[in-house]
């Protein structure tokens, strides 16, 4: 791992995020069972023992021009590249912060804000962990990486691993702007599909097609325009088929 890195283990905590926002920029958190994990608007991530369940604290720097609500997405690229020398078959994104094997749900991801000066990227992925215990808890199918990769890498290896491509990835968008991922996440959403946004205000459909500067999602209708669905609005972007 990068010695931008310092890694702060404990056995067991609620969340990541709980203990990662006391300590300084980069830092990694990192877990082996959490209690109460969250997801996008609170929801519940289950984190039992044999995933890895981890925060890496980034610096940010509020007088420079950059969207910073698009971390999210610097994140599932960078997740996105550490999983591709893998090999792994159906491998994608799912806008804004899931990462699938097919229909099935590999990781998710959460950013959030501690402070004005620091991000903190939370990353749950099933490496060893049992998932039978997830059986009608989730909405999704749920897969592990050590069921589809052969020679799965040990949880400390792939943090560390991931940390290097966080820091690069991070350190790319500081100097380029989100431009400068954009290649990598053209290539991450795999085939377009139908979905439907689903806002507080109306349900739209179109096809996914990708993401515009901020990270909102790119739907085109099915007399070939295109439109913008301010990411901020949307509650949910699920899929059609």
């Amino acid at each position: 791992m990068s010695s931008k890195w310092k890694v702060k283990e404990v056995e067991e905590c609620e969340s990541t995020f709980n203990v990662a926002r006391a300590l300084p920029a980069w830092t990694v958190v990192s877990t082996q069972h959490q209690s109460r994990g969250r997801g996008r608007f609170n929801r519940t991530w289950f984190g039992n023992k044999g995933g890895l369940w981890a925060t890496y604290n980034l610096p940010i720097d509020p007088s420079l021009n950059r969207h910073w609500g698009v971390l999210p997405l610097v994140a599932g690229a960078a997740v996105i590249e550490t999983l591709k020398s893998f090999n792994i078959k159906g491998l994608r994104l799912r806008w804004p912060n899931d990462v699938l094997v097919g229909r099935a749900k590999l990781a998710g991801i959460l950013v959030e804000r501690p402070s004005a000066t620091m991000a903190s990227i939370g990353i749950g992925l099933n490496m060893f962990n049992d998932i039978n215990e997830l059986d009608g808890r989730t909405s999704d199918p749920v897969t592990r990486l050590c069921d589809i990769v052969p020679a799965c890498p040990s949880i400390k290896q792939f943090r560390a691993q991931l940390g290097d491509t966080i820091a690069r990835l991070f350190e790319q968008f500081v100097k380029d702007g989100i431009d400068s991922i954009l290649p990598i996440l053209g290539t991450a959403w795999g085939e377009t599909r139908p979905v439907v946004a689903i806002t507080d205000k109306e349900r739209i459909v179109g096809r996914f097609i990708g993401v515009d500067f901020d990270g909102s999602p790119i739907l085109e209708k099915a007399d070939g325009t295109r439109f913008v669905v301010p990411g901020i609005t949307v509650n949910q972007l699920k899929e059609l088929i």
